[in-house]
């Protein structure tokens, strides 16, 4: 008689082992496609920042030009204006500064605000009063960078003369 049971050992091994290699391949390829964090898509908007007014009025508006609303507890602003002696005055501003200056949670399309008078857009920019009048009579640029937090993206970025109008 001949014993079957010797052969059915290796067939087990060889299932076995197939089975933990399924298992460990599907691990890995769960981890691995969890692994690039899905970020939200960014809205489509078409934003718009330029200077305004002169002397004590002097502002720079931002404007909403069309597209999706953004929540402003998802944008940061940064800004950066170049010195006349080469260097750089940056300036971040997130939630709880856009809503005062938007006077809402919520930007929509048609919408648009300003940054004040002299006063007030000397300290968005984060400037005193009397360089930021210096720098309007020099016509320096400031570079305004608008990003949506949760996709991580660059919704504009614009460079604006600091020019009475």
């Amino acid at each position: 008689m001949v014993d079957r049971e010797a052969a059915v050992t290796p067939v087990v091994g060889v299932i076995l082992l197939l089975a933990i290699v399924i298992i460990l391949a599907a691990l890995v390829a769960s981890f691995a496609g969890g692994a690039a964090d899905a970020k939200d898509p960014p809205p489509s908007t078409d934003l718009a920042v330029y200077p305004a007014g002169s002397e004590e009025k002097f502002t720079l508006v931002f404007e909403h030009r069309g597209g999706d609303q953004v929540r402003l507890r998802d944008l940061r602003i940064n800004t950066w204006v170049h010195l006349p002696d080469g260097g750089l005055c940056a300036a971040s501003h997130e939630q709880e500064k856009l809503e005062g200056l938007f006077g809402t949670d919520i930007w929509r399309a048609g919408a648009g605000s300003n940054t004040g008078d002299l006063e007030d857009t000397a300290g968005f920019l984060g400037l005193e009063e009397e360089k930021l009048r210096e720098y309007v009579g020099r016509s320096a640029v400031v570079e305004v960078a608008i990003y949506h937090l949760p996709s991580g993206a660059l919704l504009h970025k614009s460079s604006v003369l600091l020019k009475e109008r």
